[in-house]
């Protein structure tokens, strides 16, 4: 237990560093590549964070998944000891285009601050642009990362998870025949920063004798119900003992897929490791029904985003006006949970507090 102590303190310790990371990715020299055309930025001065109304946008992917309600917990939380600083939540209902529409809203109406759950790595580059040079902060969480410049990014370390959660489901059937596997993944164009089932099937393919009988299932829009429908059609494709490892890139495809393998009657046949360690898998993991999954401290995550969105907007600066050439960039440490210490995880997961 205490290496696991020991791990939360690192990841609080590796977001506390981001304020290095940025220095090192911003320049002294404001001719620098991301300083071109640097008059048509809105140059915002510093804010007195204590005393002046501020507005933070939120938006997310979707506010009715569980992650959300975190988000919303923790920065609701943070933000009750600024009594001056607004907090709007806004849904993108898994709509790309009403995403890029929040975030011109935000522009408009004059936000200091978006922090973004971005749906597409590429659609919503333009917009994010727009708020930096308006001199607007955007900070984005998880999922996909734009590759527009922006202030910050912040993420669990994807490909570490999917990689670890191989090395333990190769340890725990070391020696079984005829290993198999299928990978429930991100959506095909999430795969460049949301790669966790890429790291899954390297390691798979380099270190093991796992079959993988399947290309990776790229899982649209993260919902459980289009996870659920994919795992349906693999257990209608292969019989009883053909399948014996699934790895589902988000706790919420976990949810999908074990309720198809309940459906088929092929329940407790399946090993089965997820990511992120949202409510649903942690209670699987519980509850036997799944081998485990890679915990990602959402909570510490979401108020570290909110104190740099004041960090920001105290400064008056964004990527633009700090000179980066890349969007910083902080990589939360997961680590795994299984029936060993489930029970601890999910006392100081924070999820219903």
């Amino acid at each position: 237990m205490g290496k696991v102590v020991k791990i939360i303190a690192a990841s609080l310790a590796l977001i506390m560093a981001f304020g290095v990371l940025a220095s090192c990715e911003s320049g002294d020299n404001p001719s620098g590549p991301a300083n071109e055309g640097v008059s048509s930025v809105a140059l915002g001065g510093a804010v007195d964070i204590y005393n002046t109304p501020i507005k933070i946008s939120v938006i997310s992917i979707s506010t009715a998944g569980v992650v959300s309600k975190l988000y919303q917990d923790a920065m609701k939380e943070q933000a009750s000891l600024y009594p001056n600083v607004t907090l709007e939540f806004k849904d993108s209902e898994y709509n790309p285009n009403r995403q890029i529409t929040l975030i011109e809203e935000a522009i408009t109406q004059g936000f200091n601050a978006i922090i973004l759950e971005a749906m597409d790595p590429v659609a919503t580059n333009e917009a994010i642009e727009q708020a930096e040079r308006a001199g607007i902060p955007v900070l984005t969480v998880n999922g996909a990362q734009p590759s527009a410049l922006h202030s910050m990014n912040i993420a669990g370390a994807p490909y570490f998870a999917g990689w670890e959660s191989a090395r333990l489901l190769d340890e725990m059937t070391r020696g079984q025949p005829d290993r198999t596997c299928i990978i429930l993944d991100a959506p095909a164009a999430l795969k460049i920063s949301a790669n966790m089932g890429t790291g899954f099937q390297e390691y798979i393919e380099q270190k093991t004798d796992i079959r993988l009988l399947e290309p990776a299932i790229g899982i649209e829009n993260f919902l459980a119900e289009n996870a659920q429908t994919a795992m349906r059609d693999m257990l209608t494709k292969y019989g009883p003992g053909e399948i014996t490892m699934v790895y589902c890139a988000s706790d919420d495809f976990a949810v999908g897929a074990l309720n198809a393998i309940d459906q088929a009657g092929r329940t407790g046949e399946i090993l089965m490791f997820a990511m992120m360690g949202y409510p649903p898998g942690l209670e699987a993991v519980r509850d036997g029904r799944m081998t485990g999954t890679m915990f990602n401290d959402t909570y510490t995550q979401s108020a570290y985003l909110f104190y740099n969105a004041l960090y920001f907007i105290s400064v008056g600066l964004t990527a633009y006006t700090a000179g980066y050439s890349v969007t910083p960039r902080v990589e939360m440490p997961l680590f795994p949970v299984t029936a060993e210490n489930v029970d601890f995880m999910i006392a100081i997961s924070r999820y219903g507090s």
